[in-house]
């Protein structure tokens, strides 16, 4: 994948597990961002363990200026049953306030976009509903929203599931 280049001086590249540390200072400000700090337990090493990973269990796109990594996007690649082929699912995506609108955003789509289009593969993602401006990005580069419930089982909830109910005989 070339380094694409946007707004002067702004480049987006893959990230590599060396950039585990510049990831987690990133994910760390968009969850302080979301207001949702104290539910994020990222780490360094398992970040660097994710990115690292052969294949990797996490990717990550860096957009990075004169001052250092402004923002990123993270994504998995997997197997969607329904289509029959593998997709890939972007978990977040995040740029800095002090550059938003410097097109940064659509640089890191961009990246996903020729990722996508290079190995066959659509991109799904989640998004919070309440996020209009996020809406409208997406809307704006092509993407289709489609609404779903989204559920996730944590695991204390599993736990007491399987306390409470027998595996079938």
């Amino acid at each position: 994948m070339s380094q694409e280049k946007t707004a002067p001086s702004f480049q987006v590249r893959p990230a590599s597990e060396a950039d585990a540390p510049v990831l987690l200072a990133l994910l760390r400000e968009f969850a302080t961002h979301e207001e949702s700090l104290q539910s994020m337990s990222a780490t360094e090493p398992r970040l660097r363990e994710a990115l690292g990973a052969r294949p990797p269990l996490l990717r990550a796109a860096l957009v990075e200026g004169p001052e250092g990594a402004v923002g990123f996007a993270t994504y998995t690649v997997d197997f969607m049953t329904w289509a029959n082929s593998r997709v890939i699912r972007l978990d977040d995506l995040y740029v800095r306030a002090s550059v938003r609108g410097a097109g940064l955003g659509r640089a890191l789509m961009r990246h996903l976009a020729e990722v996508g289009t290079a190995e066959g593969m659509p991109v799904r993602w989640e998004m919070r509903p309440d996020n209009a401006s996020a809406r409208a990005f997406y809307t704006r580069i092509g993407a289709l929203a489609r609404e779903k419930t989204v559920f996730r089982w944590m695991p204390d909830a599993m736990r007491r599931f399987l306390a409470e109910t027998e595996p079938l005989a």
